[in-house]
């Protein structure tokens, strides 16, 4: 019973099989095709081939990629990446050493410390590192892998070029680049693929191989992809023409996003009206649909420099600030603020000038540095000490010592001297002798006792009170004329262990980093006592008024102190600290590979052999235009060309007046006393 149902069932499934064996059979073939098809881009050791018609013979497409490379990439560091794994048969055609990696490890991984893998950024003169990438991948793939090869942290500094083979054509490869985005806005890059020549011969081969080179400034300052030579097999090779040109001598007007702050005597400007815009540069959608203004740069030294640059490369611009009114700080996920954040997530091409720093250029790159800006500090003016200590002020404590010890030691020499060469009581007494001595030294005419021992002293002593005398004369009506000032913090370390606070501007910049990473002890201290403030003039107005230093770059300080913090006199109403620390250097921050930093470099360093920037930045320093007019605090003295002394500049004479009255009277009135007593008794 159990065979016969065993029976019956295959029976009951007997009509369902014949249905299935024939669509397996009409799917068979389809199934190879398709796996063909996705496999064929990897037929005969990993080459990009075509199961449609005839494929490419062994070694004419390596042959292809060999020739093309030594013709136009001679010297330069041959990277093969492929989408799924090496390819034996280029490097063979190739002769040379090369790296060889698949595609996704590549993208997804960071390079090993090898120096040649991990460069630093080149800013001397010497030609940067050429690095070849050959990508044997479908056009997707390569259009997918293209920013993160040339823009990535591989062979960083290095200038990188492109050469890939996309296999088999259906259509025009210059049509297929230029439809998409990424792929003609490239730059470095030559595309090649085959595709069946439509006026082959029946002798001839078919294929016909289209080479295609990108451009990102050429179409009218945009994208623009050209199809360079056409190649067929058994003809002269791939064409001789450089196909990696420099194509960023002239941008054709292509306009670039600038972000920046202001920063004079290097970066200045004005803001036009706000209008609502959803600008790229500020974000997409809702949330970039913010107000923001478009600035126009005044007379500034990196106006100068952009406008130079703009005429000699043939490029527009537009400036904006970023959002948030900073200069960009590192935040807890790595990312930036402000103007460094805006560059690195690529929503401007490049900023004005910001300093740099060892955590900014992990970020971003820079162009060559072109001034050296320190950090420093400013405070109140030293103010005129008080006039009650006019009289003593002219001598250290030490010398009024120094004095009062002569002028004992001396009084009793001489009244020894006197004592010794005369033995009658004819001789003055010792208080008599001390006043003589002390009479001499304030210029009394005194009558001198002959003798050997007791001349020597008198004449050594004249000659003392004279020179102490004079000096003490001169050194009181200086600080009449000019009173002296207090003493001035010139060092981070008086500025710690003084009674003043200190802050800088909430802009978030290169000194709030530099002090919020710093593991030096004083500059730990710095940076757990800042007080920020909200703006430049707020900050040098805080320090002028108050025990306040204000902590910022130097030329930055003094500029403005210049410009509005400086009397009608020509005195500034700020004291800037004579020491430095934090030096850094200026320059443009450039987004991470930036393709055309060497160009903006070589612009900059003729500016600086020319000596153009110097000139301008003096020319900008001392431009009287630039001065804001200051009310002066006391102009009528200020036209005087004398001014009387007044009771403030001699009220020490009264002090020792008044004090040698108030202690002469009781000394008298004892006297008086004494004297009366005596009589009477």
């Amino acid at each position: 019973m159990k065979s016969m149902k065993n029976n019956n069932h295959h029976k009951h499934r007997r009509p369902l099989q014949l249905p299935l064996l024939l669509l397996l059979l009409l799917l068979l073939p389809l199934s190879e095709s398709a796996q063909r098809a996705r496999r064929g881009w990897w037929a005969r050791g990993g080459l990009p081939v075509v199961v449609e018609g005839e494929e490419p013979p062994e070694g004419e497409v390596e042959d292809m990629i060999a020739s093309t490379l030594r013709r136009q990439l001679p010297g330069c560091h041959k990277v093969i990446v492929s989408d799924r794994h090496p390819v034996r048969n280029v490097m063979k055609a190739l002769g040379e050493e090369v790296f060889v990696w698949e595609m996704q490890p590549l993208l997804a991984s960071l390079p090993p410390p090898r120096p040649l893998l991990r460069t630093t950024h080149r800013q001397g003169g010497a030609a940067p590192l050429c690095v070849a990438f050959v990508i044997l991948a479908p056009l997707q793939v390569v259009a997918a892998a293209m920013e993160g090869l040339q823009r990535g942290e591989w062979f960083q500094g290095a200038r990188k070029l492109v050469f890939a083979y996309t296999g088999f054509a259906n259509t025009s490869l210059e049509a297929a680049v230029e439809r998409h985005a990424t792929l003609r806005s490239a730059y470095g890059t030559v595309l090649a693929a085959w595709t069946h020549s439509r006026e082959a011969k029946a002798s001839a081969p078919s294929r016909l191989y289209q080479v295609v080179t990108t451009c990102p400034y050429c179409k009218e300052g945009g994208p623009n992809a050209a199809l360079v030579d056409q190649w067929t097999p058994g003809t002269t090779h791939v064409t001789e023409k450089p196909l990696y040109p420099d194509t960023f001598k002239n941008f054709h007007g292509h306009q670039f996003k600038i972000v920046t702050l202001e920063y004079a005597p290097f970066s200045c400007y004005t803001k036009m009206e706000d209008k609502e815009d959803g600008d790229e540069m500020h974000g997409h959608g809702q949330e970039g649909r913010k107000r923001r203004s478009r600035l126009e740069l005044k007379d500034c030294v990196d106006t100068r420099m952009l406008r130079a640059m703009a005429t000699s490369l043939n490029f527009t611009y537009v400036v904006r600030e970023p959002l948030d009114g900073q200069w960009g700080y590192r935040l807890q996920n790595g990312s930036y603020t402000g103007v460094i954040g805006a560059v690195q997530r690529l929503e401007a091409d490049f900023s004005l000038n910001v300093a740099f720093t060892g955590d900014r250029e992990r970020v971003i790159d820079y162009t060559l540095g072109y001034y050296n800006d320190p950090l420093t500090f400013c405070t109140s003016p030293p103010r005129p000490l008080p006039r009650v200590l006019a009289l003593v002020r002219p001598f250290h404590p030490e010398v009024w010592a120094g004095f009062v010890v002569a002028l004992v030691a001396v009084g009793s020499l001489y009244y020894a001297a006197r004592k010794l060469e005369n033995s009658s009581s004819s001789v003055p007494s010792f208080l008599a002798t001390f006043l003589k001595i002390y009479g001499s030294c304030l210029t009394q005419s005194q009558k001198w006792e002959t003798g050997g021992v007791g001349r020597a002293v008198v004449g050594g002593w004249i000659l003392f009170s004279l020179v102490m005398f004079r000096s003490y004369v001169a050194m009181l009506t200086a600080s009449l004329a000019l009173p002296p000032l207090s003493p001035t913090l010139n060092t981070l370390q008086e500025l710690v262990d003084s009674d003043f606070s200190w802050g800088i501007q909430d802009q978030g910049a290169a000194d709030y980093q530099l002090l919020k990473t710093s593991t030096v002890p004083l500059y730990r201290q710095v940076y757990n006592g800042l007080q920020v403030c909200p703006d430049l003039d707020a900050c040098l107005v805080r320090a002028r008024d108050s025990r306040y230093a204000f902590i910022t770059w130097r030329l930055y300080m003094q500029d403005r102190i210049a410009i509005r913090f400086t009397s009608a006199t020509g005195e500034p109403q700020l004291h800037v600290a004579t020491s430095d620390f934090f030096p850094s250097e200026i320059g443009w921050a450039m987004t991470p590979g930036c393709p055309f930093r060497d160009k903006f470099n070589h612009q900059i360093r003729r500016l600086l052999e020319a000596g153009l920037l110097t000139r301008w930045l003096n020319q900008l320093i001392h431009d009287p235009g630039r001065r804001e007019a200051q009310e002066s605090e006391e102009p009528q003295q200020a036209e005087r060309s004398q001014q009387p002394l007044t009771l403030d500049h001699v009220q020490g004479a009264y002090y020792v007046l008044f004090i040698g009255y108030a202690l002469s009277g009781p000394l008298f009135l004892l006297e008086l006393v004494c004297f009366s007593r005596y009589h009477l008794s």
